[in-house]
């Protein structure tokens, strides 16, 4: 077997069905939106930059944000889980198939890195006297550090294991990150290398007599491809995705407020759906989080306005999968109910989701100080979750 020409035939295939969804999330209008948001973030970002005091602690900032993208470094292997079965006989041979699943994780991790390097740009300038470069080589080194180690740790069988080898690594990682951007002492740096060293030698004989762990490498590639399926999902069907569902036992109150009548069976149907199924709570709760945070950061009240409107524009654009999830159950078409209802039932529990989302959005405003912005905020979000969903949306889904 030449796992060497396996390898190019995954990653040619794992490109091409890439490239076949990103021709259906980088279209419409989204681009045209996501462009003007960026433009503007960054503007309001440069200027927020240039009234930092010379006190502000960047070296920890940039060490709790860096460690993070430094510890989480997975290796895409492409297993699939017939793998278990057919290539377990030729595990031998599959040495030049893991190595270049490491450096090609290598090469897009160091890509996002870089990413986030740029972002962090201007601070850094600012704040710090090393050479970016500089930095940027050392952050490119801890990254091929952090997947090294990260591989050896899934050859460990115990979760507390590798809970505890990650918990490790980003303690470790923002040590390092801090001490750099401090411009501590080279002898100070050398011990830090010679702790890598011996934790690289212990993770490596620890390993060594272990096999492949095929079990967990086909689960953490079949997370990764659903992390992806549920974006695509967004913007097209996606008939890979495989739908999990979560309790949530605790949010079941909120479904009572619906009357138990057969005119409302959609709008129960769907708001259990946001509710328990896939990621539509938790994409709702992680978008508001981080849109406070960029409400917090940016200094122009009307900066904070735009900033709610865009989050806004991104929840009910990524919410509006609801509308399709239920599309191949058959028993959802048994419903004695037109399409009609169907349909007004997703727009108004979206529109209900945009206007709490808005409203919270005008009270952290209150909450940082904003009075006079959070009504404005209030009324324009609202407007405009009107227009997005009844008129936009409504109009995309009838075509």
């Amino acid at each position: 077997m030449d796992s060497r020409l396996l390898w190019k035939q995954r990653l040619i295939r794992y490109g091409s069905e890439i490239k076949r969804y990103l021709r259906y999330m980088l279209n419409d209008h989204l681009l045209f939106v996501l462009l003007i948001g960026l433009g503007a973030g960054a503007v309001m970002y440069q200027r927020w930059v240039a009234t930092l005091p010379p006190h502000f602690p960047y070296a920890i900032v940039g060490a709790v944000i860096f460690s993070l993208f430094l510890a989480y470094s997975p290796v895409r292997t492409f297993l699939e889980e017939a793998d278990i079965v057919f290539l377990l006989p030729a595990e031998k041979q599959l040495v030049p198939y893991i190595q270049r699943s490491f450096w090609f994780s290598l090469i897009v991790q160091a890509y996002i890195l870089l990413l986030v390097l740029l972002a962090m740009a201007p601070l850094h300038l600012k704040l710090s006297t090393l050479s970016l470069s500089l930095f940027g080589l050392f952050l490119l080194f801890m990254k091929g550090w952090n997947l090294f180690i990260s591989w050896k740790e899934t050859y460990f069988t115990e979760p507390k294991a590798r809970w505890f080898g990650s918990a490790v690594r980003i303690f470790f990682n923002g040590v390092c990150v801090y001490f750099v951007l401090t411009n501590v002492s080279l002898i100070f740096l050398l011990s830090l290398l010679l702790i890598m060293a011996v934790l690289s030698v212990y993770f490596v004989q620890a390993a060594k007599q272990k096999g492949l762990p095929w079990e967990r490498l086909i689960q953490q590639e079949e997370r990764a491809k659903m992390r992806f399926y549920r974006l695509a999902n967004i913007f097209t069907d996606v008939p890979h995705l495989k739908a999990k569902a979560k309790r949530r036992k605790w949010l079941d109150g909120l479904l009572s407020l619906i009357s138990y009548r057969q005119e409302h069976a959609f709008r129960y149907l769907y708001a259990r759906t946001f509710l328990r199924a896939g990621d539509y709570f938790g994409l709702y709760v992680r978008l508001t989080a981080i849109a406070c945070f960029f409400l917090y950061i940016i200094p122009a009240g009307y900066g904070k306005i735009i900033t709610s409107l865009f989050f806004l524009y991104a929840t009910g654009f990524q919410l509006f999968a609801l509308s399709r999830h239920h599309r191949g159950h058959i028993f959802v078409k048994l419903y004695p109910l037109s399409h009609a209802r169907q349909k007004e039932a997703v727009l108004r529990l979206l529109f209900q989701l945009l206007l709490m989302q808005n409203a919270f959005f005008s009270l952290f405003l209150v909450v940082i100080g904003y009075f006079s912005f959070s009504l404005l905020s209030l009324i324009a979000g609202a407007m405009f979750s009107y227009w997005l969903l009844f008129m936009y949306l409504n109009n995309r889904w009838r075509r």
